[in-house]
């Protein structure tokens, strides 16, 4: 794909950048082609090459880089309909897309309807562990105390994911969310299932339904955005407003993600002595990074470009040092600032 003169150190980030840029948007162009040319696997190693050139050089944020992705999972579907690995990557792909392109951008579509088409698996023991969770959830109904039924549900709805059941896993969550404020559940009960169905949503880049779990999470969380909050507390709530943060990112609220992450990360930042503490690390290098997703989204290269690079040095000059990621941050800086 991306020959080892383009790669070279003799030209500066951003030349190399839009070198890149042209390469893979080249690939793209003639993915139109592959299709009735070449045999269908070998249009997926064509594009699995792409797409590893594409995580080691373009930025996320750049819509090219969500558009390779997604021509890399229509391929996988087409030769590999069953892959793990297409599982696996999907949520996060769409969840990416939304990022880049909106969640009402035909591209999420197409791999919300990749998604969709699971192959229900058929087999005798998932069809009894989905047939008895079921039950379970039919027996607990107004009869069992309102926080075991409740959990019968989201067990059911793990059963179904399981079985390659997409669409009934979230009527299960639909449902669930539909009946919360009926149910006798106590604030920290419906705070725990509030919670877990919004990241189930979420993983699975139902960012749309996840957006208002997150926001009600996060208004009913003024306690953990104390200034003085002790720090066992901190992590618990700053994985909470990163999570809304990305969340509002994807659905296209950029200024209420920067006022979220911008809060977060200010917090975060008091703490910077607990660096060596690999959650809080983890919190630190990632609400920066979103943080400056949020800026660059509403025009604000500079302070943007700062943010990646300050995400850049916590990860790089820290123990917990990751290439994957600080790649990530890197070529974002670079893009932001093209």
């Amino acid at each position: 794909m991306i020959s080892d003169a383009v790669r070279g150190i003799g030209m500066q980030d951003e030349d190399r950048y839009v070198e890149y840029t042209f390469l893979l948007r080249t690939l793209l162009m003639d993915d139109r082609d592959l299709a009735m040319t070449v045999s269908a696997r070998r249009r997926l190693s064509i594009l699995g090459r792409g797409v590893n050139d594409a995580e080691a050089y373009i930025a996320r944020i750049d819509p090219l880089f969500t558009e390779v992705r997604a021509r890399y999972v229509d391929a996988l579907h087409r030769v590999k309909p069953k892959s793990k690995w297409l599982r696996t990557i999907i949520g996060t792909a769409i969840q990416e897309t939304c990022e880049t392109h909106g969640p009402d951008h035909p591209l999420v579509a197409e791999l919300c309807a990749v998604q969709k088409r699971w192959p229900v698996r058929a087999g005798r023991s998932i069809a009894r562990k989905v047939e008895q969770a079921e039950q379970e959830v039919a027996n607990l109904r107004g009869t069992a105390p309102d926080r075991q039924y409740a959990a019968a549900v989201c067990a059911l709805a793990t059963r179904y994911y399981e079985a390659g059941r997409y669409d009934a896993m979230i009527d299960a969550y639909d449902g669930l969310v539909a009946e919360l404020d009926s149910l006798d559940l106590d604030e920290r009960a419906m705070t725990l299932f509030e919670d877990l169905v919004a990241n189930a949503y979420y993983n699975h880049g139902e960012v749309t339904r996840a957006a208002p779990l997150l926001a009600s999470l996060y208004a009913k969380g003024a306690e953990r955005r104390r200034p003085d909050i002790p720090f066992e507390d901190l992590i618990d709530g700053a994985f909470l407003h990163l999570s809304t943060g990305r969340c509002y990112l994807a659905t296209g609220q950029f200024s209420a993600a920067e006022t979220v992450l911008r809060d977060s990360a200010e917090r975060l930042r008091r703490h910077d002595d607990k660096l060596d503490n690999e959650h809080f690390h983890l919190l630190r290098h990632r609400t920066t990074y979103e943080l400056g997703s949020a800026l660059w989204k509403q025009g604000g290269k500079r302070e943007a470009a700062e943010c990646f690079q300050e995400a850049h040095e916590l990860l790089v000059e820290s123990r917990f040092a990751n290439e994957k990621t600080a790649t990530v941050y890197h070529s974002a800086k670079t893009y932001s600032l093209l």
